[in-house]
């Protein structure tokens, strides 16, 4: 029964039929199957069939005045020619005057009608209404029935009786049929499958982007289509690919006073499609399907596509979130060869895309540099060797399937990719015996994460902070910090320093002596560091006595520093970290050496803590050094930190620096970075790739 409908509403086999139920009706009457070549007869039968066309083929297009006026252009010229056909002329006046009406009424619905103002002003809305008018009476159906009504009319009218009534009433019937035809059930497919495209069919596919990204053109009366919406679709790129393809409205614009739509291909469902009609779009609108499907196809956690200047080592990406919360520092995945891979995000820009001529269309660009794959064994990221292609789904990264093991000293939880519980995993032994850098603006959280990586070192590390500030001993109050040279011990140092400072001051003074003070002075710290180092104490501070000679601050430091490579040479298997404070009032760079006094005193501190840089490792001696930016500080230090942990910064000259550490793609982040994220990188990192980490911890010290 369905089929026999189906086929009863096809426009073609409509028409094939009542052409032949007309040819059988006139033989019927006449004896002949095509009607007489009379004027009359000829506009009588045109008139009719004008009707079947119109309803069939010309009205179901049929919305502008223009066509109107096609239709009464040739009726006008029809009527003036058979005018002494008419018998009344105010018939003919009646007719010609409503053709004329409708012809008038359509030039003027066009010619009111201002393309770049609001629908709301009076010429549009005036405008609007003529048209309405014109389409309802000027339709098909309506003006050739008048035709045939009309010459129906003569005939009736000149008592002309060449043929009984019964058929001219059988060709009235038959007009009325045509009538009731409902122009929006019928269609021109051949197909006796039932698809449903009139209920949710809303656009055609124009062109395929990619492998995963289509083009269609919205149908007119299909404009509401809004981002996310969900759709399917059947697109033949081979023939013997016949599936329907799941995706969702990834974009809309405007372009030539048209809507379209690019379609995102996320699923393929190889199940009977024959429903669908080939190359166009439809909307899904079961809410249990929508449902089902939204989690099936991630579209909650769906962030882009790739675009043009992905690389291997970052990618592009257009930005298209449903829920707008994708900030720096968040993981991305995305699959290539079935193999998935981890992305994290460090920059955004906003762009444009060139439609056509002045059309355009805004988005926003963002970037993500490749962490790789995920190593659960080595707790680590891996680089992935190629890069995805164009049009490629991304996805905010989901990390709850993923399983860390349990680890244990002196590998530590550093912290965590931003909104994940994937760690970033620190060797603290690698750490000291490579040097660490902790580099950031104040109020970074540099201090913090120092203080929770001492905690950590003490286990089996002597640590010894330099300290300019006079801060850390509160900072680690829970360590119970010593001081290398304490109250007790003071006095004896002040005495030989002030011994050394008085024979300096004599302008005959005896090298012999100052040499022999010094000796002494180093002699007192290596034995005040021993008994530290052979105590049970893990933390020690060593803070500048007050002394007014800044020159000799750096002199009795330098000392200091010599006494503690001197014992690691003579105790090897000793592990010893320092941790500079402020670095740069320690270890300045080459043109700051003379800020802190005497050019040579500088000179020869930054020389000695080069040399633990460079040989420490040997001798179980690491440095934490600690510094608001590069520039203050020496580069021979620096470059010899194995391992970075780098806070917000500002400053051009920290770029330039931790550009040959982190990339200079990911230099971009540091300025946005949040309170406690931090790019970190080196030897130490199990993932030896840079990457934004939330060092945040529940409870936290003041921030510093």
């Amino acid at each position: 029964m369905n089929k026999i409908k189906f086929y009863l509403t096809n426009r073609f086999i409509l028409f094939i039929l009542i052409v032949g139920i007309f040819l059988v009706v006139t033989f019927l009457f006449t004896g002949n199957f095509f009607p007489t070549t009379e004027t009359k007869d000829i506009w009588f039968y045109s008139g009719l069939f004008m009707v079947l066309f119109s309803v069939l083929f010309i009205e179901p297009f049929y919305s502008s005045p223009k066509n109107v006026i096609t239709n009464s252009i040739p009726l006008l010229l029809v009527y003036l020619a058979i005018q002494k056909s008419f018998k009344s002329n105010i018939l003919w006046w009646i007719s010609i005057g409503t053709i004329l009406f409708l012809i008038l009424i359509s030039i003027f619905a066009m010619a009111l009608f201002q393309e770049n103002v609001s629908s709301e002003t009076t010429r549009n809305k005036i405008s609007e209404k003529l048209k309405s008018f014109a389409v309802i009476f000027g339709q098909g159906k309506v003006i050739y029935s008048a035709v045939f009504l009309s010459v129906l009319f003569l005939y009736q009218v000149e008592l002309i009786r060449t043929i009984p009534d019964t058929y001219y009433y059988t060709m009235v019937i038959l007009w009325g049929c045509l009538l009731l035809i409902n122009t929006k059930a019928i269609h021109s497919s051949f197909s006796p499958i039932v698809r449903d495209k009139q209920t949710n069919a809303i656009g055609e596919i124009f062109s395929v982007q990619s492998e995963k990204m289509f083009l269609v053109k919205l149908f007119e009366d299909k404009k509401n289509v809004k981002k996310f919406d969900l759709v399917k679709f059947r697109y033949k790129m081979d023939s013997s690919f016949d599936c329907i393809n799941n995706g969702f409205i990834f974009d809309t614009y405007n372009l030539n006073n048209q809507k379209w739509a690019k379609v995102l291909l996320l699923h393929i469902d190889k199940e009977n499609c024959k429903k669908l009609k080939s190359n166009t779009l439809y909307k899904i609108d079961d809410k249990e399907k929508i449902s089902l499907l939204t989690k099936d196809l991630c579209i909650e956690s769906f962030v882009g596509v790739i675009i043009e200047g992905t690389k291997i080592g970052n990618i592009k990406f257009e930005y298209s979130k449903k829920i707008n919360d994708l900030q720096e520092g968040d993981l991305l995945e995305l699959e290539v060869d079935g193999t998935k891979i981890f992305y994290q995000v460090f920059g955004g820009i906003t762009n444009s895309e060139k439609l056509e001529l002045k059309d355009e269309s805004g988005f926003i660009e963002g970037e993500a540099i490749q962490l790789g794959t995920w190593n659960d064994t080595n707790l680590s990221f891996e680089k992935y060797g190629w890069l995805p292609q164009i049009n490629t789904p991304i996805f905010r990264a989901n990390t709850e399937n993923i399983n860390v093991p349990d680890f244990n000293f002196p590998e530590y939880k550093l912290g965590v990719i931003p909104s994940t519980n994937l760690p970033s995993i620190i060797n603290l032994n690698y750490a000291v015996s490579h040097h660490l850098a902790l580099l950031g603006v104040t109020g970074s959280g540099k201090s913090f994460i120092a203080r929770e990586l001492i905690k950590e070192l003490s286990i089996d590390t002597k640590i010894i902070i330099i300290d300019f500030t006079g801060e850390w001993k509160e900072k680690l109050q829970e360590l119970s910090p010593v001081d290398i040279i304490n109250t007790d011990k003071l006095p004896v140092m002040e005495k030989l320093i002030a011994e050394k400072e008085t024979e300096s001051s004599n302008r005959n003074s005896d090298k012999s002596k100052i040499l022999e003070f010094k000796r002494k002075i180093q002699e007192q710290l290596f034995n005040y560091f021993k008994d530290f180092m052979e105590s049970n104490n893990k933390v020690a501070l060593f803070e500048i006595p007050e002394l007014s000679n800044t020159t000799f601050i750096l002199e009795f430091t330098q000392l200091f520093i010599e006494s503690i490579f001197s014992y690691a040479k003579t105790k090897r298997g000793s592990k010893i970290c320092l941790v500079l404070e402020e670095a740069h009032t320690i270890v300045p760079e080459t043109g700051f050496l003379g800020d802190l006094g005497d050019y040579g005193s500088s000179k020869a501190l930054v020389s000695k803590m080069s040399q633990i840089a460079l040989q420490g490792r040997k001798f179980g001696v690491g440095l934490i050094v600690i510094a608001q930016r590069t520039a203050n500080v020496s580069k021979t230090v620096l470059t010899q930190c194995n391992t970075i942990i780098c806070f917000q910064a500002f400053d051009e000259t920290s770029f330039a620096f931790l550009g040959n550490y982190i990339g200079k793609d990911l230099t971009q982040a540091l300025p946005n970075l949040k309170l406690y994220h931090a790019i970190v990188t080196g030897k130490a990192i199990k993932s030896n790739i840079p990457m934004i980490v939330n060092l945040e911890r529940k409870t936290h010290a003041p921030n510093n």
